[in-house]
């Protein structure tokens, strides 16, 4: 019976545990639980590697301490703007001189007034950040952290570096002096500043350029999509100093956003004050010719003098016609041009900021005594890995395996074997 009991325990299909199917228990160790790993073990692992995770911490710490002590501080000074809803007529939608109303010209394209146009507030940033206002920027003279007298921030920029900036372009910042220097070498030299024909933007220089890659990053703007509020953020090394460059990009971008919206407006002006100083010239010329004409020939009797009469008085009627013309068109030009003056309304002035915006020393150090903690954790079960893949024979191939494609062959330390055995050659010769 024990025999029979015994193979109908045993009965089953391969690989089927004894008994009911139940995992077998190890002596000491109770039920076997696979890819399980207890508080105790991670608990454990902490513990003996206490002191990797205290060095890390520390050095990351000290690390953080150093760059938050060290770093320069900077401040950031705000301004808002806002847009305020402009008709772009201006008050010509209620008709033209003459009985002309305003709806006449509409199907041919043409608006008189009653719809809001010109720059959006959504385009506000891109004005702000544009070339035209930061190179005017950067053009206008401040009063530098340091600094003995007022220069641009052109000079600024380019002043010659100290004794340690020396030694940190050729250090630290060897990457980055490399890179300007190739990035020199191959766009060649700069092309001249200035102008170079009536119409086309200025070329900034060689200096120039580099204050503009400068400022870029010190400048920055959004837009509130419901009130179109505008907010500018400028920081800079000094409270005052990012007070003076808001103010000066507020200035400069009011003018850059003049210069848009109104310039249809003043190219039309230009052609009338020209057509209109024509007609001034020649409404001057016929009344001088036909008063010279009336002195020689006061009373003229003969058809052709009559004649010649009639045609200069013609002359100077219609000159008198088109001068007065002009002279309206001239007038509503430049009334055209005042009410397109761009509503831009400063809400809040830049004013020195009371407080740095950075570093933000309290929260680099906790920040770095977090990574610090993370790493040391990491490095905890990194090596705790290592030394339990050492001990399988498996793991062992496989970690050296990826250890010498990983490092490469000139890195690995020569095997002690080797001088053992030419130690031993050596001794039985």
């Amino acid at each position: 019976m024990s025999t029979a009991d015994d193979q109908g325990q045993t009965d089953g299909p391969p690989g089927t545990p004894p008994g009911d199917g139940a995992p077998a228990e190890q002596p000491g160790y109770g039920p076997r639980q696979e890819d399980e790993v207890s508080l105790l073990d991670i608990l454990l692992v902490l513990a003996r590697h206490k002191t990797l995770i205290v060095r890390t911490v520390l050095v990351f710490t000290l690390l953080g301490v150093t760059y938050a002590l060290l770093a320069s501080e900077e401040y950031t000074s705000e301004a808002r703007v806002v847009r305020e809803a402009q008709q772009e007529g201006g008050g010509l939608s209620g008709g033209l001189p003459g009985g002309i109303g305003g709806g006449a010209l509409s199907g041919l394209g043409i608006s008189l007034g009653g719809a809001a146009s010109g720059l959006t507030p959504q385009a506000f940033p891109d004005v702000l950040q544009s070339r035209e206002v930061r190179l005017a920027v950067v053009r206008d003279t401040f009063r530098f952290p340091g600094a003995e007298r007022p220069m641009t921030y052109v000079d600024y920029i380019n002043r010659p570096p100290s004794v340690l900036g020396t030694v940190l372009n050729y250090t630290i910042k060897l990457p980055w002096t490399l890179k300007k220097e190739l990035s020199s070498a191959i766009s060649g030299p700069p092309a001249p500043a200035g102008t170079m024909e009536m119409g086309a933007p200025t070329i900034p220089s060689e200096e120039e350029d580099e204050a503009l890659k400068s400022i870029t990053d010190k400048i920055s703007a959004s837009v509130d999509e419901e009130t179109g509020l505008m907010t500018i953020s400028v920081t800079a090394g000094g409270p005052q100093l990012a007070s003076d460059l808001a103010k000066s990009f507020l200035d400069h971008f009011a003018t850059r956003v003049r210069e848009i919206r109104t310039e249809k407006v003043r190219e039309r002006l230009s052609f009338v004050e020209g057509r209109f100083e024509e007609a001034e010239q020649e409404l001057e010329m016929a009344e001088e010719s036909l008063a010279q004409f009336l002195e020689r020939n006061q009373n003229p009797t003969t058809a052709s003098l009559q004649f010649r009469r009639d045609r200069l008085r013609r002359q100077v009627s219609f000159k008198e016609q088109l001068y007065s013309e002009l002279q309206s068109q001239l007038t509503q030009t430049r009334l055209d041009l005042q009410r397109r003056q761009p509503v831009v309304t400063v809400v809040e002035e830049p004013v020195p900021p009371t407080e740095r915006s950075s570093p933000r020393r309290t929260f680099i150090v906790l920040l770095s005594l977090v990574i610090g903690s993370v790493f040391g954790v990491a490095g905890a079960f990194l090596r705790t890995f290592v030394d339990t893949a050492n001990q399988d024979s498996e793991a062992h191939d496989k970690l050296e395996e990826i250890r010498s494609a990983v490092i490469p062959a000139q890195w690995q330390s020569t095997p002690r074997e080797g001088s053992g055995v030419g130690v031993g050659e050596s001794s039985e010769g």
